[in-house]
């Protein structure tokens, strides 16, 4: 269970604290049923009053803000740092759709749903390393596998050895569910080798059911 944070730990939030003992930062909170990873960009409809202050807030101190992940209401203890790129349309009420991109992962260490005298939370995170490799011979193989049949694209094992598992991931389009399964795996490449096969096999079920249609 996450531990419920006095606000006086929140007093300076856009100004990131850092821990000697643990790279903690505090960001301001935004919880979605959603998950972006590092480069993935979205468009949120911001309407509530406390996200609309969020925002002009971020803005105005050029600061990112946390997105912890809701899954059937229960607030999980990962998400997404995000950073606002712009806005894309303001509202007559003053809603506004924003373009948001993912900056980083974190895992949730603490959080506080009001950060007083704002109308919107703030919590603490643990940044999560978002360089691992992709390292295993057989998801090598099926990163090679699924780019040079799916994305079309011709790419060699060096190449691939070269990517991180999010930069793979963040092609496969997948379910924010999904993305949190990724990110909290205790094997991650193994995870993501699931996933691949999963996808390969439905694209040979797809080419096996046409092959029929077309001798028919």
């Amino acid at each position: 269970m996450l531990k419920i944070c006095e606000s006086k730990q929140f007093s300076r939030v856009f100004v990131k604290q850092y821990s000697m003992k643990t790279n903690q930062i505090t960001l301001p909170m935004f919880p979605l049923n959603l998950v972006l990873l590092p480069g993935e960009t979205t468009k949120l409809y911001i309407f509530e009053q406390r996200y609309r202050q969020m925002v002009e807030d971020c803005l105005r101190n050029d600061a990112s803000f946390g997105v912890p992940y809701i899954e059937r209401g229960e607030l999980k203890d990962h998400g997404s740092e995000l950073k606002i790129k712009r806005i894309l349309k303001t509202y007559d009420n003053g809603s506004m759709d924003v373009l948001v991109e993912g900056v980083r992962l974190f895992k949730l260490c603490s959080f506080k749903e009001v950060l007083s005298p704002k109308l919107y939370g703030a919590g603490t995170i643990d940044p999560i390393e978002s360089e691992q490799r992709v390292m295993m011979n057989n998801l090598q193989d099926a990163v090679v596998n699924y780019y040079n049949t799916v994305e079309e694209k011709l790419v060699d094992y060096e190449t691939v050895s070269k990517l991180t598992l999010y930069t793979v991931a963040a092609n496969l389009q997948l379910s924010a569910a999904e993305k949190f399964r990724l990110i909290t795996s205790a094997s991650q490449q193994q995870y993501l080798l699931n996933i691949l096969n999963f996808h390969l096999h439905v694209l040979r079920c797809e080419q096996q059911l046409k092959g029929r249609f077309a001798e028919n």
